[in-house]
């Protein structure tokens, strides 16, 4: 393994699900939620992980999103697990400097999975919201799909407006993908893989169908330098199948030799200066695993053997490489820090 990873940071977080990082040019934290009736945890990167929490309760936290050109967020609440989501409500977090935010309820939005909020040219901000399902009778419930939720957020007075639902409705409305500086995100579920292109000019929201399989969630990124995008995609609802494919998903690149049950975490970009998939389950083994490109062929890393990773992120600064954890199945926050191997002479 040309990767060793060491934990710098472990805390204990009942049912950890949802992760984030705020930055500006002078601040820098990592959010971290649970799903129950739990904590939001807030570490200052720039103060050695220094810890506050944001919340001591309420929970029920599938998303956490950085509002544009501030330290604020929004974030779900009382999404509780088993999809128990009627009375899912997103929240704004005000910062208030050290750590803390002031948190206000922005309004009801029942079974809101994932959301996010992208600055566009004219200078507001857009909301995407994707509902999981649109109502449920029970746990197992999918007979009422999910929508997607455009509008736009207006920071001024902290509300959603011009919210409107697209046509498209999705069961098991569950990944989401955002690619801002491409204008676009991707959206998967039973009914496949969607690209949402984000209205500029004169053109509104739309949505183009990329795949015809159903899909639990998706990351992208080019991995060999060709210029193209690879497609890393787990496969099922919360699946055990993980796949990486072409560009236009034409091609299958890599499939995972094991299945890799209830698959979550997933994530891609840059890590020791090469990009990187980030992948974790949560059944079976429960490994936490980084994977790169080399010499013609994907390379797997071990991470973390059996934490059961809900949720992850990753990023480079000042010279080191991280990864931010959400050990779900061990009700514990972790960070991990990445450091190459070095090669025998």
């Amino acid at each position: 393994d040309l990767v060793n990873s060491k934990t710098i940071l472990s805390d204990p977080l009942d049912a950890c699900y949802a992760v984030a990082r705020l930055t500006d040019s002078a601040k820098d934290y990592l959010l971290v939620a649970s799903e129950t009736e739990n904590a939001c945890l807030a570490y200052d990167v720039n103060r050695d992980f220094a810890r506050t929490v944001v919340w001591s309760e309420v929970g029920g936290t599938m998303s956490i999103i950085q509002v544009p050109g501030t330290l604020d967020f929004l974030a779900t609440q009382r999404f509780y697990p088993g999809f128990d989501a009627k009375d899912c409500r997103i929240v704004h977090g005000q910062f208030e400097g050290e750590g803390k935010w002031t948190i206000t309820e922005v309004g009801a939005f029942p079974y809101l999975h994932r959301f996010d909020l992208v600055d566009n040219e004219r200078g507001a901000i857009l909301f995407i919201g994707c509902t999981i399902a649109n109502s449920k009778q029970f746990v197992e419930d999918w007979s009422d799909d999910g929508k997607i939720f455009v509008g736009h957020f207006d920071k001024q007075v902290r509300q959603l407006t011009n919210v409107e639902e697209l046509p498209l409705r999705l069961k098991k409305n569950h990944g989401y993908y955002p690619v801002h500086a491409e204008h676009y995100s991707l959206i998967t579920a039973v009914e496949w893989i969607y690209r949402l292109d984000y209205p500029q000019g004169v053109s509104d929201w739309t949505l183009i169908q990329l795949f015809d399989e159903e899909t639990s969630d998706i990351v992208q990124l080019d991995m060999d330098g060709d210029g193209r995008l690879e497609n890393m995609i787990i496969q099922a609802f919360h699946g055990d199948s993980l796949r990486i494919l072409s560009e236009d998903f034409k091609e299958e690149l890599f499939a995972y030799p094991e299945a890799t049950p209830f698959g979550h975490a997933i994530w891609s970009g840059t890590l020791l200066g090469q990009p990187t998939f980030v992948f974790g389950w949560r059944s079976g083994k429960k490994h936490l695993l980084a994977f790169t490109y080399e010499n013609g062929r994907f390379l797997e890393h071990m991470i973390a053997p059996e934490v059961a990773s809900s949720n992850c992120l990753a990023f480079e600064k000042a010279g080191k490489s991280y990864i931010f954890s959400a050990n779900n199945g061990k009700n514990t926050v972790a960070l991990y820090e990445l450091q190459k191997e070095e090669k025998n002479a």
